[in-house]
């Protein structure tokens, strides 16, 4: 399994377990503990030893975990969250960590309306009712020299009962099926998909998953991995079935070859030629993990990209106008060369 999987499921594993006390209104034993978790996560086994492990994470992180014991011969001993005392430990907060916070809130203003941005919003009040209002009036000066732009924010507020499906589906391991209407269709079909994880970007979101066939018992989907935007999805439904993650999936390197959301099993080899004026410009607007610059003679500059997408590649070009040129591949060029034949007759008319 990939290493940011792995991380993921502890990380999943780890919160699941805190559920579970938070919940409890009289404790749980170790075994409760890990027979829960294996149930919700939908893992095939799990030792107590781990459990172990993950209290004493949040023992150490602050949260008032005790073992009791009791007179009950089948659960002698009991963990339990002592929910009068439960306070992440007060840490010292100066200016620069709440600009910080403050600029990067803004950046996720498309999470309105989920539980993310909920997280979000309790974060910033514990952050401000620990900070002295001097700290506080210092910090609203400092903001007013700080402006964050980009995209407006997105509406998810209505989609708040899918999201939280979809988050479900995917820590769980649990087929769904959704309605989704893809880009461009006229109508929206139902899908059933195995969510392997969650994606926000360019403030959207993005489920990250694979096609199952609704029609057998499949449970190892081996299809690609694709993005669907929460946008288009109109319902979600669990079905009555578990299926085993992809072993090499990697939400990291699932878009090594990306520019942006885009992935597919065949990237290509880019060569672009630029203009000098427009050289910057284009390394930004290309920007890719594996790009190359070549100086040329003139001033201009060759980028290449050694794996990437023609679907990303070629409206990036476009937005250059005549300062950019694709030497490389072929195909792509000859596909430059239609859509200019009927940019021209439309310009014509």
């Amino acid at each position: 399994m990939a290493p940011s999987m792995q991380r993921g499921k502890q990380t999943a594993r780890q919160f699941k377990v805190l559920e579970l006390l938070e919940n409890s209104r009289f404790g749980m034993t170790t075994r409760e503990i890990r027979d829960e978790a294996i149930e919700s996560l939908g893992l095939s086994s799990l030792h107590e030893k781990t459990i172990k492990r993950d209290l004493e994470h949040w023992r150490q992180l602050g949260y008032p975990i005790e073992q009791h014991n009791t007179a009950n011969p089948e659960r002698p001993k009991i963990w339990i969250l002592d929910k009068t005392r439960r306070k992440i430990p007060r840490l010292p907060i100066g200016v620069v960590e709440l600009l910080a916070f403050s600029a990067g809130r803004e950046l996720l203003y498309p999470l309105a309306g989920t539980p993310y941005w909920d997280g979000i919003q309790r974060l910033w009040e514990r952050m401000r009712d620990s900070t002295s209002p001097e700290v506080l009036a210092h910090l609203d000066r400092q903001r007013a020299g700080l402006i964050v732009r980009g995209h407006g924010p997105g509406n998810y507020a209505n989609k708040e009962g899918i999201l939280s499906s979809l988050n479900r589906a995917t820590f769980e391991h649990r087929l769904i099926k959704v309605r989704y209407k893809g880009l461009g269709k006229d109508r929206s079909r139902s899908r059933t998909i195995a969510p392997h994880a969650i994606c926000f970007f360019d403030g959207s979101i993005y489920i990250l998953a694979a096609d199952v066939n609704a029609a057998t018992d499949q449970t190892h989907p081996e299809g690609p991995i694709k993005s669907f935007k929460l946008d288009r999805i109109a319902a979600v439904s669990f079905l009555d079935r578990r299926f085993i993650p992809q072993n090499n999936f990697d939400p990291e390197a699932h878009f090594d070859n990306s520019i942006g959301i885009f992935h597919h099993d065949k990237p290509k080899k880019f060569r672009i030629r630029v203009e000098k004026q427009f050289a910057e410009l284009a390394e930004e607007i290309l920007k890719h993990r594996q790009q190359r610059i070549r100086e040329q003679k003139d001033g201009a500059v060759v980028i290449e990209i050694e794996a990437a997408y023609e679907e990303e590649i070629i409206p990036r070009v476009l937005s250059l106008g005549e300062h950019a040129e694709i030497l490389s591949p072929k195909s792509c060029r000859e596909k430059m060369v239609k859509l200019a034949k009927r940019l021209l007759t439309k310009y014509r008319n």
